[in-house]
């Protein structure tokens, strides 16, 4: 049975995918961007798996995820002492909430107050070595400003100075320039090189380096649902419409394309940490595992005489 059909349904029923393999020791974390998607019941997770022991069947595929629901709401500090407890080897990135990210204030007296709420409440994963990095996320449509800039440093600083790690993700190709990586470089402040469908004014997908932690998240290229025609709809809508948007399952070629960018990245810095976002119909998980087996063989073939 073909590993990308054998839980759909009609197929013969669920059966848990293999295992990828251990590339902590070659300096890669891979994972995806969150863990909790219902779609993924029956597909990745196991019909009648307890909802609270998805976070631990996810570590036996990956050791690094992505946490979106601080991008919506913050959580309290009581939450990431839960998380700390749950799955004792896996490395997190933490969403800032959209406060800080969404602003149309750029005050960066309020932004570092928010990140300094943030710094509380993620002080568990700190402590204990298990937070990756912080993750500021930007609109695609956002452009550049000295301003934003100004308040995007000062915010994002606040975070180093306080001993966390923190990316910040570009989305508009207005930020692409050599000076304002310089400036993040200077401030210790990580970028995070995206992937998002191709359109004139994104930001193009790169292995940028201006931190010692590498970071790559791959959204997928499906073009055609990226901007939804309507704005207002029903929650089912948005629900629809967002799954519509992260419905992207990437060909082998693309992610041996993509894999020399990893490659070119950890050639940079200490760690690189590769994120899944097209998660829909669980292709984040199918994708990364795959991703995973390409690139241990490419580095084992490195590795022979």
């Amino acid at each position: 049975m073909n590993p990308e059909q054998r839980n759909i349904p009609g197929t013969g029923g669920w059966e848990p995918l293999q295992a990828p393999p251990d590339l902590n020791d070659e300096g890669f974390l891979f994972g995806t961007s969150g863990y909790y998607f219902e779609d993924w019941v029956g597909s990745f997770y196991p019909r009648g798996l307890n909802v609270g022991d998805r976070l631990a069947f996810y570590a036996n595929y990956f050791d690094f995820v992505e946490i979106n629901s601080t991008f919506y709401r913050p959580q309290p500090r009581a939450w990431f002492e839960n998380l700390a407890l749950r799955v004792k080897e896996m490395r997190y990135a933490v969403k800032v909430h959209r406060d800080i990210s969404h602003t149309r204030s750029w005050d960066a007296q309020t932004g570092k107050q928010l990140m300094a709420n943030h710094l509380e409440a993620v002080e568990p994963l700190l402590n204990t070595g298990r937070l990756y990095s912080l993750l500021i996320q930007l609109e695609d449509r956002l452009e550049y400003t000295s301003d934003r800039l100004r308040y995007l440093e000062k915010t994002a600083s606040f975070a180093v100075e306080n001993g966390a790690d923190i990316h910040i993700e570009f989305r508009h190709k207005s930020w692409h320039d050599f000076d304002i990586l310089h400036a993040l470089k200077s401030a210790g402040i990580g970028v995070c090189n995206t992937e998002i469908p191709k359109f004139d004014h994104v930001f193009p997908l790169k292995s940028y380096s201006t931190s010692d932690k590498g970071y790559l998240r791959y959204s997928g290229l499906n073009h055609s649902a990226w901007y939804p025609s309507v704005t207002r709809r029903t929650r089912s809508e948005q629900t629809a419409a967002r799954n519509a948007r992260y419905d992207y399952r990437y060909t082998t070629d693309e992610l041996k394309e993509r894999m020399l960018g990893q490659l070119a990245l950890k050639q940079k810095t200490g760690t690189v940490a590769v994120a899944y976002n097209n998660h829909y119909s669980a292709s984040a998980v199918i994708n990364a595992i795959e991703n995973m087996n390409l690139l241990e063989a490419l580095l084992r073939a490195e590795e022979s005489p």
